[in-house]
């Protein structure tokens, strides 16, 4: 999963940047992965009656490879542990989405590190544990509407508030790359996203297959009905029609082991629309959430818990939820709305407690020929924007080599297309589309040119 969003992002951001955005996702499966087998997991779910932080009991995993009555009856608990690292890893790279292209990358490692512990595993706790007080009051999640995607989209927005807006940013700009990335990853995104949803039921039963149909039920929803809106408003984009999906698994996560398929499906068109025209209006915010992490992920987590409280239905799941307002218990939405409330409040406040001291001791912002110049050079020495431009280099020599040098223009015009304008009136002018790694071209054998 945190690949496939590395993907996903890595698509969506500009051509400077692209790196340090696979970058962002793919580091924190280093540093979250070591935190939740040193103390995340025990401070998550180790054995304490307390119902607001966890145990140090099963520090460093020292559990040994048994059964866990309460968490993994049937399999080991290690294995528990590990599948709920994903969720552990993949919460904190969502929040990498809102602050493209300005932050530093070691106070960036740091916040990860500090807000895995002090924000998602108590959450965590709260939600999922067996002694959780909100799983104890009654607010319902089945695979992380609140601990995944509210906790990401509030604590994305709050950084970006904090932050600031990019040196160069524009509400009304599209900065997107690489879209085959970004399909490739949402095609990633869905199919693992089955496996986080089906496998919340912690058994390969009946509850599991719901769960893994009401998935993607929601994701082809979310995808027709951003789709039919593109359609009606002019032209269908790529970027939208891989956001719509995203946008109905988002609202379907905390639902999809307590409603029946059909209010999956509802579930997707809701949210494609609310986040559509939500989207609509981001120009007029005062906020640089790069790639919509606030709304996708906050707006979609909101809406998904809310609609579980309407929805959810004991006769599906008789063993972990409750009757929703739809089927006469209207409490429910109580219960579902303290649990959103407490990771709006939860996530703003652990995000700003961590960023404002980290902020004061060592900064957090990059300078502004750093930023302007790109994450890719300043932070990592490497950039995919050069080894490209080293190939159209090439290409340029090949031409001049070949063509003659009575040239007016060769010109890269961004998207790898040479086209190259003779000084010579009566000669022909010619268009080259190129790969970024192609050295060479045979201009009499290669059917791409024409002249």
């Amino acid at each position: 999963m945190t690949p496939a969003l590395a993907f996903f992002y890595g698509g969506l951001v500009d051509r400077k940047n692209i790196l340090n955005q696979l970058f962002l996702s793919f580091i924190c499966m280093g540093i979250v992965f070591v935190q939740w087998v040193l103390f995340g997991f025990s401070f998550a779910f180790g054995p304490s009656t307390k119902i607001g932080y966890g145990s140090f009991e099963w520090l460093a995993l020292r559990f040994g490879e048994s059964e866990n009555a309460l968490y993994s009856p049937t399999y080991p608990l290690l294995t528990f542990a590990a599948y709920q690292a994903t969720f552990a890893i993949i919460t904190p790279a969502l929040i990498s989405g809102a602050i493209v292209g300005r932050m530093k990358l070691i106070p960036y490692m740091l916040f990860i590190f500090i807000w895995s512990t002090i924000c998602y595993d108590p959450m965590a706790r709260w939600v999922w544990s067996t002694n959780g007080w909100l799983k104890h009051l009654g607010t319902l999640d089945f695979a992380g509407g609140t601990v995944v995607h509210i906790l990401s989209g509030v604590s994305g927005l709050v950084a970006a508030l904090i932050l600031g807006k990019r040196s160069d940013y524009d509400p009304r700009s599209t900065t997107a790359n690489n879209l085959p990335f970004t399909i490739l990853g949402t095609g990633l995104l869905w199919v693992g996203w089955s496996g986080f949803n089906g496998g919340s039921g912690n058994s390969a039963n009946g509850i599991a297959a719901l769960a893994l149909v009401n998935t993607n039920a929601a994701a082809a929803a979310g995808l027709i009905t951003w789709v039919v809106i593109d359609a009606i408003r002019g032209r269908v984009s790529i970027s939208g029609a891989c956001v719509g999906p995203i946008v109905g698994l988002v609202a379907v996560t905390p639902a999809c082991g307590f409603i029946q398929p059909g209010w999956a499906l509802l579930f997707g068109v809701i949210a494609a629309c609310m986040v559509y025209f939500l989207l609509l209006l981001k120009h007029y915010m005062r906020v640089d959430d790069t790639l919509d992490v606030a709304f996708v992920h906050g707006g979609g987590g909101i809406l998904g818990a809310f609609l579980t409280g309407l929805f959810s239905e004991k006769a599906v799941n008789p063993s972990a939820a409750f009757d929703g307002a739809f089927y006469g218990r209207p409490i429910q939405l109580w219960y579902q709305t303290a649990g959103i409330l407490t990771a709006i409040g939860f996530a703003a406040l652990c995000t700003a407690g961590i960023l404002y001291p980290l902020d004061w001791i060592i900064g957090i912002r990059l300078a502004k020929e750093d930023e302007l110049e790109g994450l890719d050079l300043t932070a990592h020495g490497e950039s995919w924007e050069v080894a490209a431009s080293r190939a159209v280099g090439d290409l340029v020599k090949q031409i001049l080599e070949e063509q003659g040098t009575n040239k007016e223009k060769i010109e890269d015009n961004g998207s790898f297309e040479l086209h190259y304008t003779p000084s010579d009136s009566n000669a022909k002018s010619f268009s080259v589309p190129l790969s970024t790694r192609q050295t060479t071209i045979d201009f009499e054998s290669d059917d791409r040119c024409w002249k």
